[in-house]
């Protein structure tokens, strides 16, 4: 009998818990199901690109994402990825951490940026580009990442290549490219599994091992807005520039009015173009531009 009497209050709290559980969980899968629905049925953007003259032209809806690969606290890999969800591309700019950039009151590069607490402010206000959500890892992360997906670069190649963050201001194309061939190969095997099946695969990491501002909500968004995205659609870009000095010091200077042509073609929406004098890059003189042959569609990259 008194074992009876002592299980059950045990199981009606247990059932009482069960219960606060599951009404837990439901709230929190309407919440993100609601936000999912809202995201999906946003009033159509050709509605507003026809009241701006433009009558039956492809429109698009881009979302930008800023990732960072760092070595310790050095950023060494920064990229802007930007999904288009009409189109189902991504395109993604590359660019080097010791690019030269001033914006909102900052002068410098981009790795002394990232040391700041508006680095994300600081990059779309350069180049003139809405960021949605910002994320860092560690190159060891980016190998553990090629690991995972299986791929054909491997963990060691992948991270070493990440970390080569001066092989922009040598002009070494060979190292250039050896980190291009490693994320187009993490891309490529992403695309081929799917957002879904990818996502599960590198779970671990993006939950233990990403710094990121982004809420699960808006990851779940980012991998909604991705997941019909094939290979032949992927592409990673890089703006034109070359190697020059400012104060002693051997920095990566964007060509202006190339990088402006680039931003307004490939990571803009129809009437968001802006001209060359309103980013935040210095005309700095820089050398010769070294990189302007490297293929962009990730399989492209891949057959070379």
């Amino acid at each position: 009998m008194i074992k009876k009497k002592g299980l059950a209050p045990r199981m009606f709290a247990a059932c009482i818990l069960s219960a606060i559980a599951t009404v837990f969980i439901l709230s929190l899968s309407a919440r993100a199901a609601k936000a999912r629905v809202g995201e999906q049925y946003v009033s159509p953007d050709y509605i507003r690109y026809i009241s701006q003259g433009y009558w039956l032209d492809t429109v698009s809806l881009k979302k930008n994402y800023l990732v960072t690969v760092t070595d310790g606290d050095l950023p060494v890999r920064v990229h802007i990825f930007t999904v288009d969800g009409d189109k189902n591309t991504l395109d993604v700019l590359e660019l080097p951490p010791n690019g030269y950039i001033s914006a909102d009151g900052f002068c410098g590069t981009l790795c002394e940026a990232y040391k700041t607490s508006v680095y994300k402010e600081i990059v779309a206000a350069a180049f003139r580009i809405k960021i949605d959500g910002s994320l860092s890892f560690s190159a060891e992360t980016f190998g553990d990442g090629a690991k995972l997906l299986k791929t054909r670069v491997g963990k060691e190649a992948a991270e070493e290549a990440a970390k080569d963050w001066q092989a922009y201001i040598r002009g070494d194309i060979r190292a250039v490219f050896d980190y291009r061939r490693a994320l187009a190969d993490i891309l490529k095997n992403i695309g081929d599994l799917g957002a879904q099946q990818s996502f599960a695969v590198l779970m671990n990491l993006i939950l233990n091992r990403f710094d990121t501002d982004m809420t699960v909500e808006d990851i779940i968004s980012a991998e909604n807005l991705s997941k019909e995205i094939k290979t032949d659609k992927i592409y990673i870009r890089f703006p034109a520039g070359g190697a020059a000095t400012v104060n002693g010091e051997q920095v990566w200077a964007f060509d202006r009015e190339k990088t402006a042509e680039l931003l307004n073609k490939h990571f803009r929406v129809k009437g968001k173009e802006y001209p060359a004098e309103a980013l935040g890059l210095p005309d700095l003189c820089a050398g010769e531009y070294l990189f302007g042959d490297i293929p962009e569609n990730i399989e492209d990259i891949l057959k070379t």
